[in-house]
């Protein structure tokens, strides 16, 4: 509405304009010539007071107008800044939102694949442990036929012992030569029996379940030294190893897994007796020893459950370092 009055008022003074300039000229020329009266100077008068009331109405509208047009441009302004800084607020809480699920997903699949460790680790235990059992049952069936060879010996013993009364009593009768040979060969069977090298690791095992460290090692040893060439000899040495890790002793534990890695560097084991070392090694402070170890791990067996876990335990011992930096920097700060 102000434009609108202001243009109408811009209309009137150009024409009040127009029949002024002419009304001066014509004064002008009154005065020149003297022959101008009052009563045609006062129309003139009233004229160029209007226009001049006019004009002045023009500024403060065009005043006006230019105020509009500032408040309006502050609040254009206001309303782009308001706008930019809510996008750039929802951008900035999508992207942390979006870096909070990332995180969850990564603690997800690292939780899903330690379970995924544990229940392949937990069906291979099922297995030894079934293996375990079916060799009880076979040192039970050892054990029963040692004890039905006792009883024969026994009874063969019994009836040798009456046989030899019996000829006591009649010396005419002599008994049978090879009467006796049979008694040897049970006692031989029954001598063998504690020296089966399936029987002693399979008590170690047991030992091992049991958590009885100490006992499972020096059977695990006496297995290595007594048979040094059998096929579960490298398995020996490995749980030896375990024992010391499952006690706590892991400088014991760090030296067991160094000879089993340089005396079987390719067997099935070595990879798990790789991360179990890296563990004692960071269990024991030496975080750097323990990091090179792992890395050397996922090197060689990048596709291995063992890998994964020992990318998990770098992430870890990065963690614990920058949280170390960050204390010790705020530390110093603080006694600045």
């Amino acid at each position: 509405m102000r434009v609108a009055r202001g243009g109408g008022r811009s209309g009137g003074q150009r024409a009040a304009a127009r029949g002024f300039f002419p009304s001066c000229l014509l004064l002008l020329a009154f005065l020149a010539a003297g022959c101008a009266t009052s009563s045609d100077i006062d129309p003139l008068k009233s004229t160029l007071t209007g226009v001049q009331v006019e004009m002045l109405h023009q500024k403060k509208d065009i005043e006006q107008i230019k105020t509009s047009f500032s408040d309006v441009s502050k609040d254009l302004s206001v309303l782009r800044e308001q706008g930019f800084g809510a996008i750039r607020e929802s951008q900035s809480s999508l992207l942390t939102q979006m870096g909070e699920l990332s995180k969850e997903l990564q603690v997800l699949r690292g939780r899903f694949d330690e379970s995924k460790y544990f229940m392949d680790k937990s069906m291979k235990d099922l297995l030894s442990e079934r293996e375990l059992q079916q060799a009880r049952m076979a040192a039970l069936e050892g054990e029963i036929r040692d004890m039905k060879a006792k009883l024969t010996r026994l009874t063969e013993q019994g009836e040798t012992a009456a046989a030899a009364k019996a000829r006591e009593a009649t010396p005419a009768q002599e008994p049978a030569p090879d009467a006796a040979l049979p008694q040897q060969t049970p006692k031989k069977e029954t001598e063998a029996a504690p020296n089966d090298p399936q029987r002693i690791y399979d008590d170690a095992q047991i030992d091992m379940k049991e958590k009885h460290y100490p006992e499972a090692r020096h059977k695990f040893e006496r297995f290595i030294k007594e048979f040094p060439k059998h096929t579960l000899t490298p398995n020996a040495s490995f749980w030896v190893g375990e024992s010391y890790y499952g006690e706590k002793k892991f400088e014991d534990a760090i030296l067991a897994y160094e000879s089993f890695l340089k005396r079987y560097p390719d067997h099935e084991k070595a990879k798990g007796a790789m991360l179990k070392q890296a563990y004692s090694f960071v269990e024991l402070g030496d975080r750097k020893t323990g990091k090179v170890i792992l890395e050397r791990l996922i090197e060689k067996y990048p596709q291995s459950a063992e890998a994964e876990l020992a990318e998990r335990k770098i992430a870890e011992i990065l963690a614990k370092n920058s949280g170390t930096a960050r204390s010790s920097g705020k530390s110093k700060t603080k006694k600045r």
